[in-house]
This record gives C-alpha cells, structure tokens and sequence, in this order.
C-alpha cells in the first residue's frame, strides 16, 4: 500500500525534560498565587524572590495564567495557540459567565455526520481543529497525542479500499465456526462477538463498496487520526477528550464530523495501514474522525435514552 500522507506535528517538536518557569523579578510582585496553585510544589520564595526548584514540573501552566503581573515565562518549552482561518481574541471565561443552556445549546446541535457535500475544506481549517485539539485536558498534563491530518477525497477513498479488503479477509476467517471457537484460546470471545455483532453489516457495507459507494467514511473529503503511545497517565481519554474538541469547533465551523470506530479497529489491527500511514508502532489510535460539510439539516435535537442513577 503506497499512500501519500499529510503528517501534522505540533510546532514544539522538543521540550526539555527538565523545562520548568523563570520569574521576571522585576515584575513578581511576591504575591504567591503561582506558589499556591503549583500541583507539584516547584515554586518557592527563597530570600525575597520566587524561585523554580527540582525537576517536577509537569508544564501546567497555571503558575502563568494566575499571575496578574506577566511576571511567569517559559522560554520556549511552551507556546500559546493560534487559529488560520478565524479571528480569535484570547478571553477567561470565569466560572459562571457562559449562559448554561446557550452551551448546552451548542452541544446538543452537534451531531454525528454521515452525508457529506463533494466539497473540499481547506487546509487551514484542518490545522486549526487540531490546534484547538491540542488545549485538551490531558492526565499530569502529558498531551502526548499525535495527529495525522488526510485531505484528499481520493486519499480517503483509498484508505476506505483499505480497510474494506482487511475486513474481506476478516469474514473469510470468521465465517468458518471452527476457527471462531478456537480463536478462544488465544484470543478470548473477540472473533465470536464479531461475527455476532458486525459480520453481517460489514459484508452489508462490503457490498456497497463494490458498488463505488463509500459506506464507511460516508464521501468525507477529509480525516483527522488521534493517535499516541500508551505510557502517559490516560491516554485514551486524553485522546478522547482532543478528538471531541475537535468536533466541537467543526460544528462551529460549518462543518460536519463523523467517530468511525470501524477504521480505528482496523488501524489497530493492521501493521501494514498503519506503516502507510507512518503511525508508530507502539502508538494505539484512538480516533478517526472523517471530516466535511454536511449534507443535510438537523432541525431539534436528538433524544436520549433514560439512564441510571445512583445516589450513595
């Protein structure tokens, strides 16, 4: 599989094991705010000045964003963000100042996309959905998610040809009982909850592939894959938390986003896709998200299934 890939990295390729804040003494006022929202304790007043101390900080930030004086800098090791097609003016929302049910609101009208518009999105926009991935919350603020960034319908029809010969080969294994059975041993009831649950609407959605339709990305002109190495603190929840920010501002931006769990399976399966699409190996994806602008019009939102509660 030869596929041409559009790789997204952060612009801080390197930060220094060791990174921690300096203060600007000559404007830290001693106030303490920076000391007293440290999750680590590195900051400390030593002889009349704030000082930096041992290698545990996590680059949180929040010594920053406390600080009334500008007095915290990074040099470096952190940035702030940036958007390309949309104006954005930096602003804390406090605790309280959102109107609850205009975010609600919001939310709510954000749904799964599955019919897309032949109409290509811009670069730009792509870049900016992971810009604001990357402001996630991340457990002991690891942020340690990856993006490839695929912007091309016939790439993405391609990788779609991908997948559907990998579940091709899936159903001819599946198909024979024995096999399902003793795939036990090794791998526990997985191949008998598979061909339970999804033989039949994959072989539904391979048929519809022969016929030049695309089943599984739904024409998305566009992806977006979160991926990462799994020995940070959370990391499929740091990836879930990105990938949802992602289609919260898409949503925002006129566009449409779609979770395919099928290609992230298959991506995890498949050593060849993955090499293709210069995933490192020992990275888990987490998310593949077909992105465009959609091609039809929710006018309420959706309703919910009753859930349980438990009161302790």
């Amino acid at each position: 599989m030869q596929m041409a890939v559009d790789i997204c990295m952060s612009p801080v390729l390197f930060v220094p094991m060791n990174s921690k804040p300096s203060i600007n003494e000559k404007k830290c006022n001693l106030c303490g705010r920076c000391i007293e929202i440290c999750p680590k304790q590195v900051l400390v007043i030593i002889e009349d000045r704030v000082e930096a101390i041992g290698k545990d900080c996590m680059l949180c930030s929040h010594c920053y964003s406390v600080c009334r004086r500008d007095a915290i800098v990074f040099d470096g090791s952190l940035r702030n963000i940036s958007f390309k097609r949309f104006k954005y003016f930096e602003h804390i929302s406090a605790p309280g100042d959102t109107d609850p049910g205009h975010l609600v609101n919001i939310i709510r009208s954000r749904r799964s996309i599955r019919k897309f518009k032949d109409k290509p999105v811009p670069d730009g926009l792509l870049l900016d959905l992971v810009e604001f991935a990357s402001t996630a919350p991340s457990g002991s603020n690891c942020q340690d998610w990856e993006f490839v960034i695929m912007n091309s319908r016939e790439k993405v029809f391609e990788l779609a040809g991908e997948i559907g010969r990998f579940f091709i080969m899936l159903n001819k294994i599946v198909r024979n009982p024995l096999v399902r059975y003793l795939s036990f041993i090794v791998s526990g009831k997985r191949l008998i909850h598979y061909y339970r649950n999804n033989y039949e609407s994959v072989l539904s959605g391979l048929a519809e592939a022969k016929k030049g339709k695309d089943p599984l990305f739904h024409g998305a002109p566009s992806l977006v894959i979160v991926h990462s190495a799994m020995d940070g603190s959370l990391p499929v929840e740091d990836a879930q938390y990105a990938s949802y920010n992602i289609t919260l501002l898409a949503h925002s931006l006129g566009l449409g986003t779609c979770y395919i769990g099928y290609a992230s399976e298959v991506l995890n399966a498949s050593k060849k896709i993955r090499a293709a699409l210069k995933i490192p190996k020992a990275n888990r994806v987490h998310a593949v998200l077909a992105v465009g602008y959609p091609d039809v019009v929710f006018h309420r939102p959706a309703l919910r299934k009753p859930y349980t509660i438990s009161r302790i």
